[in-house]
């Protein structure tokens, strides 16, 4: 039983039969299109927009190109970031990434697709 009182006792297979049978999609599909989605969106944002200012910064971070030489990331930070997170997605380079989604359609043929790279 599980803490809302329901219990689910789906194996793999059974789960992908459900999914099947009801035209639906698998939910990491969903969460992984919505991330490329909202990446592909702040990066076509006009470079004066603040969202498109960060990401860009942390692009460039990502790919090992820091603010300063004697800047350092804060301790504590999670192991996996949204932009790592969209780099495994993809398969690129967070710049690469950003290149990519420039380009809407072909952006949104990467965010429906199972990756890139």
């Amino acid at each position: 039983m599980s803490a809302s009182g329901l219990s689910c006792n789906f194996s793999k297979s059974e789960s992908l039969k459900v999914l099947s049978r009801t035209g639906l999609f698998d939910v990491s599909y969903i969460v992984r299109k919505r991330r490329l989605g909202l990446f592909g969106h702040v990066a076509r944002l006009r470079s004066d927009v603040p969202a498109n200012q960060i990401l860009r910064i942390n692009t460039k971070t990502r790919d090992g190109d820091r603010p300063s030489q004697k800047w350092r990331r804060a301790g504590g930070r999670p192991p996996t970031t949204w932009i790592h997170q969209i780099c495994s997605d993809t398969g690129v380079t967070a710049t690469e990434a950003l290149q990519l989604a420039e380009d809407r359609p072909f952006w949104r043929t990467i965010a429906t697709a199972g990756g890139f790279g």
